[in-house]
């Protein structure tokens, strides 16, 4: 509770406060509303009077008016919109919506006040029944597009359903949105369903060209030009699913140069790549990348992440080599997960040891998907291996975690955890966990869409969560 909460508390009787709560004063009872909105709110759609801030006006007047006299909490919305599927997509904001959602988007904009926005809207198409368009009534079609398209522009943060984004790019509209800093587009397809022009999107609808920083694209496929017709310089924190060639995502990456974070889902295609080199990346912090083992020494190819800390990987088996020469273009590197779906052949007294390669790494997650990592044997090489070497005066591993990705008996965590004690590896603790007992701090996918508010936070690495505790 907030110092002047606690100062209010103390000076009151709470149990008269509580039998008459209009005797509280609006500023502190707001800061209380405050307190109670969800933490993601764009989680949660609205209307619902079940949840803040829509039920604090359904408690007494006293509450309604201070709930509505208080901008911030009205600041986050999320709302589905149910569209005419008769309706041509140049006219769904005149005609096409229904209008108790036009009625409540605007009573809703009503009480947000001065601050830019976060808003999500999507459109649902339905079996509405067209209306006709009346001449007597198009002042008020005109003045919904207009109040859409300004209640869009608004936002400083901004998610765009599939429907949505295809209605842009459909047509000419045109956003002038000074305060837009994060871009969010959903996209329910897989892959192969991205079938609008992302470029027409992001490039065609913001004039000038929006200079956003955080973006989230759900799908994306990248094809040759694509990367020299888009404004990705200022770009700070990046999540997309992409499908495309090694030497397209090498060229994705160069074109990145102020990502501070990131996460990619690669779909990856060999080519025969130019020999990139002397990329560098310098404020990128944070990382999460999935793709196949056999594209794994080649990702990072030319590239250097001279800051990053953070570093999690996901794939199909232990290629320790290919991780090598992966973890050669991260030297600052204290905190690597590494999530893999099978166990993989240990590494030879051949392979250089991590502790050259990464020599600040402190922190190491093994998360596993795979019941053979129950096995003590591959368990046991895989730590006395003299690519982790940890036994040596360089090793610098203070904490290997070991994490199943499913619920895993507890008499056998036990049993791992006594043999992992046995060990005796000095300076270094070993723990064991399995998702539904922690929290899901450690996931292929760290962002949701819901999440693109707090990625910093959301990215779950175990050293920048507990340095912010």
């Amino acid at each position: 509770m907030a110092p002047n909460l606690l100062m209010f508390v103390d000076r009151h009787d709470n149990l008269s406060i509580a039998q008459d709560p209009t005797r509280m004063p609006a500023e502190i009872l707001a800061q209380i509303f405050l307190s109670c909105l969800p933490p993601k709110p764009i989680s949660s759609h609205q209307p619902n009077t079940n949840i803040p801030p829509m039920n604090l006006c359904h408690i007494c007047p006293y509450w309604r008016n201070v709930a509505l006299g208080t901008p911030r909490l009205w600041n986050s919305l999320y709302h589905v919109c149910y569209a005419s599927a008769d309706v041509e997509d140049k006219d769904i904001f005149r005609y096409g919506l229904r209008p108790i959602d036009i009625e409540f988007l605007r009573w809703w904009a009503a009480n947000i006040g001065p601050h830019p926005p976060t808003l999500r809207l999507e459109i649902s198409s339905s079996s509405l029944a067209a209306p006709r368009p009346d001449l007597s009534q198009r002042d008020a079609a005109e003045s919904n597009h207009k109040f859409i398209l300004d209640l869009l522009a608004s936002a400083e943060r901004l998610a765009l359903g599939q429907l949505l984004c295809k209605i842009f790019t459909a047509n000419t509209y045109k956003l002038i949105s000074p305060n837009l800093q994060s871009l969010l587009i959903i996209n329910d397809n897989e892959l192969d369903g991205f079938n609008y022009s992302l470029t027409d999107l992001l490039r065609g609808h913001w004039h000038p060209v929006q200079v956003y920083e955080r973006l989230y694209i759900e799908t994306l496929l990248i094809g040759s030009n694509f990367g020299s017709q888009l404004p990705w310089a200022p770009l700070t924190h990046v999540c997309i699913n992409l499908k495309t060639l090694i030497s397209f995502w090498i060229r994705f990456l160069k074109n990145l140069p102020n990502l501070e974070c990131g996460q990619f889902r690669l779909r990856l295609f060999d080519d025969d790549p130019p020999l990139f080199s002397g990329i560098i990346l310098p404020r990128l912090r944070q990382l999460s990348i999935s793709c196949e083992s056999k594209f794994v020494n080649k990702i990072f190819q030319g590239l250097t992440f001279p800051t990053l800390t953070g570093f999690r990987l996901y794939t199909d088996t232990f290629p320790v080599s290919g991780f090598n020469g992966l973890l050669r273009s991260t030297p600052a590197l204290t905190e690597f997960h590494c999530g893999v779906q099978k166990p993989g052949r240990v590494a030879s007294p051949r392979v250089d040891p991590l502790s050259t390669i990464i020599p600040d790494l402190k922190f190491l997650v093994i998360e596993l998907s795979n019941s053979k990592f129950l096995n003590s044997e591959w368990r046991e090489n895989f730590l006395n291996s003299p690519w982790l070497n940890l036994r040596s005066e360089n090793n610098r591993i203070q904490t290997v975690l070991f994490y199943w990705d499913r619920m895993v008996d507890q008499q056998i965590l036990d049993i791992i955890e006594a043999h992992l004690a046995e060990l005796q590896i000095n300076g270094v603790e070993f723990r064991v966990d399995w998702k539904g007992k922690v929290a899901t701090i450690f996931d292929n996918k760290p962002y949701k869409s819901k999440d693109f508010m707090h990625w910093d936070e959301d990215m779950g690495f175990y050293m920048e969560h507990t340095t912010k505790g």
